[in-house]
């Protein structure tokens, strides 16, 4: 079973791997590799770690793709995002409730993602 989800976001050209349980999908970079290969893309890929990692510091992380493999390398923390981003990925949650329900999560956390209590409603900036 993955555990992530690769979208293909509306609002931007990158790549979105969501984990779909509380195991990083860091553990299948292989697979994820592969994945994105055969989607013929080549370009930044942003990890957004909310199952596994919560709403901590470390919730979003950024790499590039060069067509063949994901850099490991150069992995970094992603502070914030554009909310039409983030508003994708809210969505992506609320209409797959399964990955949420079956989270370790708190319930408060869970309710935020399920509910679209964010989306429209986060000032992001940067990437």
């Amino acid at each position: 079973m993955k555990r992530y989800h690769i979208l293909d976001l509306k609002s931007d050209t990158r790549k979105v791997v969501i984990a779909t349980s509380y195991v990083s999908p860091l553990s299948e970079i292989y697979a994820i590799s592969y994945e994105l290969k055969s989607m013929n893309y080549k370009g930044e890929v942003i990890f957004d770690l909310v199952l596994s990692n919560g709403f901590s510091s470390n919730r979003f992380l950024k790499t590039n793709f060069d067509g063949e493999k994901l850099n490991i390398g150069e992995i970094k923390v992603l502070t914030s995002l554009k909310s039409n981003i983030l508003d994708e990925i809210y969505v992506f949650f609320s209409e797959n409730p399964q990955y949420v329900l079956a989270s370790s999560l708190p319930e408060p956390q869970k309710y935020v993602l399920l509910n679209k209590n964010l989306v429209g409603e986060i000032s992001g900036v940067t990437c």
